[in-house]
């Protein structure tokens, strides 16, 4: 498995002739995997939500992640999608590489 850099991500998406809208990393999976009960889930929508829950269930994994929520928002190499608003331009091409020299 290979990992990309947001740059590369964007190559690719042009390369398939996309126009970018918009590229960001998302935030969505630094509120995730909480140790919560369904209806708490449901309610996480800011960092204070997962402070509330890690009080509340101090469970080592929601320690870890309530530790490690500032350091991946300061970061976001870190952050764990890269999310690409593309329009389709125009039809991708098919290039030719001829590889015997």
């Amino acid at each position: 498995m290979r990992g990309y850099t947001p740059s590369e991500v964007l190559e690719m998406v042009r390369e398939a002739g996309f126009d970018i809208v918009k590229a960001c990393y998302s935030i969505v999976n630094d509120l995730t995997l909480v140790d919560a009960k369904p209806e708490e889930y449901k309610r996480i929508q800011s960092y204070a939500d997962l402070l509330r829950i890690a009080v509340r269930r101090p469970t080592r994994l929601n320690i870890l992640r309530t530790l490690a929520y500032p350091l991946v928002k300061a970061m976001p190499s870190l952050r764990q999608l890269t999310v690409v608003v593309g329009v389709k331009a125009r039809e991708s091409s098919v290039r030719y590489l001829d590889r015997r020299g």
